[in-house]
């Protein structure tokens, strides 16, 4: 089987390494001023009529020729990461890189280049000791060459992915996303790196350097106050890859259910936002991913998986958007499946939000929110007088809450809800009397939060309409 090779789809650094090609180096001259061996100098110099001059030149045939016989060996890169430790030449440098780049992705010399790493795994990390430095042009071609080997079978190094994401030279340039450009390049980098699952764990350990980056990537592509930027991100290639690449990366670390239950509660409204963005992107392939990672992170896998769909329903208002995904006549077929998928996991956690056990069990807890169940007509009507079971054991936290808590929300839904069990079984409010229930909504009705004042009057209009029985 051969080599894996990384296809750099980036015209800028096609570009930065052709501008490379085009300058020519004195290496004999190099070589006589001693700041090269000699040996290091005629083994760059010979790569570079093999690899680079018949690509500009114009004898190509009988270039080819010339060199038929040449092998990739540890005679052709022991001299090069030589060259590489010993010189202080940047300019050098920065050919030996990509002569090395040259190789790694030759159809002709890039299986023997990999081979001779693997069959001396030391020399990668030779060569990682003398990359990553220099001027960005130099990191990003050294970083290229260190990922293209880091990713091959035999030659896996976590120990090295944790030195390249703790490389300020490449992480600084990742970050800087006004160079989307080069940014783009660093990302695919360690996309590239996630693709081996031995490689996740430390990636994710290093997240607070890359996530917040390509969640500002996804960010810039749904803010409604950048309505121009959208339509240019939407017909501009580069920024459809630095999208895509961005969501590729982050789907694969979700494979990991730790991952992806911290992702959701470190990136919460980014993580929410990524339904925004299918609504808008022109682009299939990126509604799959997002959509991928959102189902990735409602996997029963994961260990907060309810609480994950029950904040896509009640904070990233899910639901309806799902639901309007669905009528979209997609091609991707998967892509149609992954919606369809979705759609139920939220409809059958929405019925449980709406269920009696959840009320049961969201009131024991305390913390009330405005989930779906105090809002339905349907549940206070069929549940209301459940309240009294088990010698109103409900109705009393609801009335403590209403003594104890301090919070706001919860004020204002126990307020809310002690209104509704009265409209909906009038008897009760005998029972909320006697519980103290009226006096204390009657005390929220100075409350300093506005929702808890008008929550607890209406409450108190509740408990006092007198109805004819």
């Amino acid at each position: 089987m051969g080599a894996t090779k990384i296809l750099m789809d980036s015209t800028h650094f096609n570009e930065i390494r052709s501008i490379i090609r085009s300058r020519s180096v004195a290496w004999d001259a190099l070589a006589r001023s001693e700041e090269l061996s000699e040996i290091d100098a005629s083994t760059a110099k010979a790569l570079e009529s093999i690899l680079v001059k018949k690509n500009i030149g114009d004898g190509l045939s009988s270039s080819n020729n010339a060199h038929s016989g040449f092998k990739v060996n540890g005679k052709t890169l022991i001299p090069l990461i030589h060259l590489l430790s010993t010189s202080d030449n940047e300019d050098c440098k920065k050919s030996v890189q990509n002569l090395i780049a040259e190789l790694l992705s030759s159809d002709k010399y890039g299986d023997d280049t990999v081979k001779f790493f693997q069959e001396d795994p030391k020399q990668l990390e030779q060569l990682f000791d003398v990359s990553l430095k220099g001027d960005f042009q130099t990191v990003l071609i050294s970083g290229f060459n260190v990922v293209s080997l880091l990713v091959q079978n035999g030659l896996h190094n976590v120990k090295l992915v944790e030195k390249l994401l703790k490389n300020n030279n490449l992480i600084n340039i990742l970050q800087n996303i006004e160079q989307m450009d080069t940014c783009y390049v660093c990302i695919r980098l360690l996309q590239e790196l996630a693709v081996i699952p031995e490689y996740r764990d430390v990636i994710w350990l290093h997240e607070k350097k890359f996530m917040p980056t390509l969640f500002k990537i996804l960010q810039r592509a749904t803010d409604s106050q950048l309505a121009t930027r959208i339509v240019a991100t939407n017909s501009n290639h580069l920024g459809i890859q630095l999208q895509y690449h961005s969501l590729l990366l982050i789907w694969l670390l979700t494979f990991n259910p730790v991952f992806a239950n911290e992702l959701v509660q470190k990136y919460l409204s980014d993580f929410l936002d990524l339904l925004k963005l299918v609504k808008i992107t022109i682009k299939e392939k990126v509604s799959r991913l997002c959509i991928s990672i959102i189902l990735q992170c409602c996997s029963t896998r994961v260990k907060q998986h309810k609480k994950v769909i029950k904040q896509l329903l009640l904070l990233g208002n899910a639901l309806p958007t799902v639901q309007s995904l669905s009528e979209r006549k997609y091609s991707d077929e998967e892509l149609r499946q992954d919606i369809s998928n979705l759609k139920e996991i939220l409809e059958n956690e929405y019925q449980e939000l709406t269920s009696f056990d959840e009320y049961s069990s969201e009131l024991k807890s305390g913390r009330l929110e405005w989930s779906p169940v105090h809002k339905s007509e349907k549940f206070w009507r069929e549940n209301a007088v459940r309240l009294n079971e088990k010698n109103y054991e409900l109705l009393k936290i609801l009335t403590k809450l209403l003594e104890v808590s301090d919070d706001p929300q919860v004020l204002a839904v126990a307020a809310h809800d002690v209104g509704e069990y009265v409209r909906h079984y009038p008897r009760g409010k005998r029972v909320i009397e006697q519980l103290g229930g009226k006096q204390l909504v009657m005390n929220h009705m100075h409350h300093e939060d506005q929702q808890v004042r008008y929550n607890a009057l209406l409450a108190v209009q509740k408990l006092m309409v007198h109805n004819w029985e």
